[in-house]
């Protein structure tokens, strides 16, 4: 799959999101074939808070994973570079897992 595939892919996934920050996350096996894509959900009615995409993509396909591609939306339909936090980080260095971003 080309980039602009992917990129598509994930702009169509994020604008899904009922969040704030509408993220989306795509997951790669070891072939370079998607096993999996997620925007993140609400977690916390009240206080904004929200399932991450990357640990959703994570507990779904576990050690599957080799790569996982995460970036945010805006509004204005471009797509910014969003770092992983510190959990999410650790769960995919736990399993080898790589997690790139994308976005300007």
């Amino acid at each position: 799959m080309s980039c602009n595939g992917i990129v598509d892919h994930i702009v169509k996934k994020a604008s899904k999101s009922s969040c704030k920050y509408k993220v989306a996350a795509i997951a790669f096996d070891r072939n370079g074939n998607i096993i999996g894509i997620v925007s993140n959900s609400p977690r916390f009615s009240r206080f904004g808070g929200s399932d991450h995409a990357e640990m959703k993509l994570i507990n779904r396909y576990g050690k599957n994973i080799k790569t996982i591609i995460v970036a945010r939306l805006l509004k204005s339909g471009n797509i910014v570079r969003i770092d992983p936090c510190k959990t999410c980080s650790k769960h995919a260095k736990k399993l080898n897992i790589i997690i790139k971003t994308i976005g300007d």
